[in-house]
């Protein structure tokens, strides 16, 4: 008799993580999810599961016929996120611990905003049509790519390890670099602004490209 009950109990137990690592993920872009099921479906059974979700770290999705990037959010070990030249209006990212690099160029994006990816070193958010941004608890980034977009105005000031900042083709008036004394290199060539309306610190070392002569 206790046999069989250690037996009913390992099998229970076995059964739970079963189910648990069996776990369909539900998608809300059907693009996104035939993208990645030809990729990622190790066990070919036609839908994507936690188990394997987890051992994503390098998510390639460009020209995909994606619309929402939503589902982003389900691949929490991504390491490199590039989701170039599909149809995004909006972004939002957090909970993703292990991000470094995320590239969203091309996707005719209206706003983006990132909160509290400790990891996140690049961002590539060029040629779209951005409007808003906003980036809170991002300590690690150290390169920006803002440019061909429709921002009026940008705060880098909470981003210490700001190495290199790329704004041409914005409608940027004014700039204020003065807390950012990581940054060497700015780009902001097509804005309406002169070299007076950066705002420099007294530790500020940075080579700015894009001034008229």
């Amino acid at each position: 008799m206790m046999k069989i009950k250690i037996f009913t109990t390992l099998s229970l137990i076995i059964s739970g993580f079963s189910l648990f690592y069996a776990q369909k993920i539900n998608f809300k872009d059907q693009n996104f999810e035939k993208a990645v099921l030809e990729n990622f479906d190790v066990n070919k059974n036609g839908s994507l599961e936690k188990l394997e979700a987890d051992m994503v770290t390098n998510l390639f999705l460009v020209q995909k016929g994606i619309t929402a990037a939503d589902d982003v959010l389900l691949f929490s070990n991504a390491k490199v996120i590039v989701l170039d030249d599909n149809t995004i209006s909006s972004v939002s990212l957090t909970g993703l611990p292990q991000l470094e690099l995320f590239s969203c160029t091309g996707c005719k994006m209206i706003s983006f905003k990132a909160e509290g990816l400790k990891n996140l070193a690049s961002l590539y958010l060029d040629n779209n049509v951005l409007e808003a941004f906003s980036l809170k608890e991002i300590p690690k980034i150290d390169q920006l790519t803002l440019s061909l977009n429709q921002l009026k105005t940008i705060d880098i000031t909470p981003l210490k390890n700001l190495r290199k900042l790329n704004v041409e083709h914005n409608k940027i008036q004014k700039l204020d670099i003065s807390q950012n004394s990581s940054l060497q290199t700015l780009n902001v060539g097509g804005n309406p602004m002169k070299e007076a309306d950066i705002k420099k610190g007294t530790k500020t070392d940075v080579t700015v490209f894009g001034f008229e002569q």
